[in-house]
């Protein structure tokens, strides 16, 4: 098997594909649908690369695959990759918004720029996505009930765990990365297992499957005793939780992302960003062969700085 095919991509793409076109369909929501959403869902618009569609998750995966199999696994199906690399997640209270907001290019560049400030100096490419909290309690850092909590995934190596750890630590304490509740944290870090880097690649290009929730709980110590304060009342604490999309939550995140796409959402650093310019130019090329409409298609003209 390739690296690509060890990703899973095209079985998980199906899947979340069948999933849209179903709330599409059934949906109580389904009414904000227009002929323009459903023509960003067809595969012969991949080379726009999209975040809806899924055909252009299949080229970015399939595109991002090669080079990483070629820079980490000679060429390989990823089984084994040939230096340490680690799976990071950066998030931040500022990167929270409204699903009502449109992103703008400049909102885009904010949220970048926000998250992956703890990773300068470093060799990485990752992708920004959003966490939909669809039931947010009082008492957590954003007004409102629900919200789109962008984040960032990234694939970082050249660099020792414990410099890495110690880094992100310092930012947090610094009030850097402030996560969406106190309770949850801002910053995970993990080292890839060999075998395991296809996977986390599919992670990281995925398109968002999960709905999140916050709901309080009482503060237990290592005992699973309640942890009072001074007066006895007894401290709460945030719990996160999630569960597959419902058809309505699909909506909304379609039209959260329908304008975006994944070139843009991709960061990178170090040794990263020519892996990442050699990606993008080679997914949003265009062969010269005529589309299933009779029409020509025609290499983009978008700009493939990272």
């Amino acid at each position: 098997m390739t690296f690509y095919a060890n990703t899973k991509i095209e079985q998980w793409q199906f899947r979340e594909q069948s999933a849209l076109r179903l709330a599409f369909q059934e949906s109580r929501k389904r009414h904000s649908i227009r002929g323009g959403d459903r023509e960003r869902l067809k595969l012969g618009v991949r080379h726009d690369l999209l975040a809806v569609n899924s055909f252009s998750r299949r080229k970015w995966g399939e595109v991002l695959s090669g080079q990483f199999s070629e820079y980490f696994c000679d060429g390989g199906d990823g089984s084994t990759h040939n230096r340490d690399v680690y799976f990071v997640s950066l998030m931040d209270n500022t990167c929270a918004r409204s699903p009502e907001d449109r992103l703008t290019e400049a909102d885009v560049e904010f949220i970048k720029n926000r998250l992956r400030y703890g990773l300068r100096g470093y060799s990485f490419v990752g992708m920004i996505e959003p966490a939909y909290y669809v039931n947010l309690q009082h008492g957590v850092r954003f007004q409102g009930k629900r919200c789109m909590f962008w984040h960032l995934h990234a694939l970082v190596w050249g660099v020792s765990r414990k410099s890495l750890k110690r880094c992100l630590r310092k930012l947090v304490l610094a009030g850097r990365y402030v996560s969406i509740a106190d309770g949850l944290k801002p910053t995970h870090i993990r080292k890839i297992k060999q075998g395991r880097l296809p996977a986390h690649v599919a992670y990281a290009v995925k398109s968002p499957s999960k709905a999140y929730r916050i709901s309080v709980r009482d503060r237990e110590d290592e005992d699973g005793q309640p942890v009072t304060d001074t007066d006895g009342v007894v401290l709460q604490q945030f719990k996160q939780g999630k569960s597959p999309l419902r058809h309505g939550e699909r909506i909304v995140l379609f039209h959260a992302m329908k304008h975006l796409h994944l070139d843009r959402l991709a960061v990178a650093g170090g040794e990263g960003t020519e892996l990442l310019r050699t990606v993008k130019r080679l997914a949003l090329k265009v062969d010269n062969t005529r589309g299933p409409a009779g029409h020509r298609r025609r290499c983009s003209s978008r700009s493939v700085n990272p």
